[in-house]
């Protein structure tokens, strides 16, 4: 007796013998979602993130991926489901008032060259109306 085959769309077949009549179904297989993690494991591989970033500052989830098989992503969805927070670069509180002193610094020096340079291309277009 020939095999029947039928294609269910976006899916692949399944076939299948019942007991009874000793015919083949077709049934679509169902879709593979990836793994599930247990609590467990997930607490697992945070704890072993948050022991990399206290340690070098950065990079937990990296290691953890290759540590783990687990995807960078699906670790960062776990931190971020966790409340944890990211590792952040290290900023002085006493660097920001310099910094925001030398924007504004730089500002008033940009708006003074700005004022010089509109005057120059009015001089500029009158020179040039003149040839």
């Amino acid at each position: 007796m020939p095999k029947k085959t039928t294609k269910v769309a976006a899916a692949k077949t399944v076939q299948a013998k019942t007991p009874a009549d000793n015919s083949i179904t077709v049934q679509p297989k169902a879709r593979s979602r990836g793994k599930r993690y247990s609590n467990t494991e997930k607490a697992e591989i945070l704890t072993f993130v948050d022991k990399h970033n206290a340690e070098r500052g950065r990079g937990g989830a990296a290691a953890a991926s290759r540590k783990y098989k687990v995807s960078q992503l699906t670790i960062g969805n776990w931190l971020k489901e966790a409340g944890s927070p990211s590792p952040s670069r290290k900023t002085k509180t006493g660097d920001i008032s310099k910094v925001l002193k030398r924007l504004g610094d730089i500002h008033k020096k940009m708006a003074k060259v700005e004022e010089e340079l509109s005057t120059l291309r009015k001089e500029y277009a009158f020179l040039k109306a003149q040839l």
